[in-house]
């Protein structure tokens, strides 16, 4: 993703009614996809009585899914903050690694485990929007953290063409959100082989790393040549 602006505008917190219909509309839109869910579908499980609450709050359905996304922000840009700040150095150096664990690791520790699956399938979800379609790009959210993140990491890379480094952040993402799925099964094999959760976020991180690590070349991809028959 690219950098977001920042504002210095007050956000007021929502009202009750509409940050239930928030997160009922994360958790559908994740298990069900975007368009197949409707408002009216989502006021019901919401429990509202109202067949307009929707309209009434967001005005229409990509105002609610700008609020669905729009919701997290503050509280992840927060988390961020809290790790990038601990890992600098008397520099204010912070090397990729920690770099990582700053842009991700506040979903694992800082959110609980419904929140976490309810937000990795929303997020999957909108990766199969266009850049220009996302909601990343209409937020007004400040991010401060998450830009400081951003701008560090494309340093780190300034010798990857800057396209490929964004479809490399979303290949991150991608990766990042299945793991998290991965994890929720992990934990209940009886033989898993991360009885623990950190050696598994390390390996993942690592991963990430690894991904943004890896030279780009602009080779194009060749098909292996069919085996001719004997």
């Amino acid at each position: 993703m690219t950098k977001q602006k920042n504002t210095k505008k007050t956000r007021a917190l929502p009202a009750k009614g509409a940050l239930k219909l928030m997160v009922t509309a994360e958790r559908l839109f994740g298990e069900r996809g975007i368009d197949a869910i409707s408002l009216r579908q989502i006021v019901s499980a919401a429990g509202q009585a109202n067949s307009s609450a929707v309209q009434h709050h967001f005005g229409t359905k990509e105002g609610l899914i700008q609020a669905v996304y729009d919701m997290r922000l503050p509280q992840l840009d927060l988390g961020r903050q809290q790790r990038l700040d601990a890992a600098k150095d008397s520099n204010g150096y912070v090397s990729v690694p920690q770099l990582l664990v700053a842009m991700y690791m506040p979903v694992v520790e800082d959110f609980d485990e419904i929140a976490q699956k309810s937000y990795a399938l929303f997020s999957s979800q909108l990766l199969q929007f266009d850049l220009a379609n996302h909601p990343h790009m209409r937020t007004t959210v400040p991010q401060p953290a998450y830009n400081d993140i951003v701008a560090r990491l494309t340093e780190h890379f300034s010798y990857l063409p800057e396209d490929v480094l964004m479809v490399r952040m979303r290949f991150a993402s991608e990766l990042f959100f299945g793991a998290l799925s991965e994890w929720r099964h992990l934990e209940h094999m009886p033989n898993t082989p991360y009885p623990l959760p950190e050696p598994f976020w390390n390996e993942v991180l690592q991963a990430i790393e690894a991904l943004f690590r890896l030279p780009y070349t602009g080779a194009t991809y060749q098909k292996n040549a069919p085996a001719k028959p004997k």
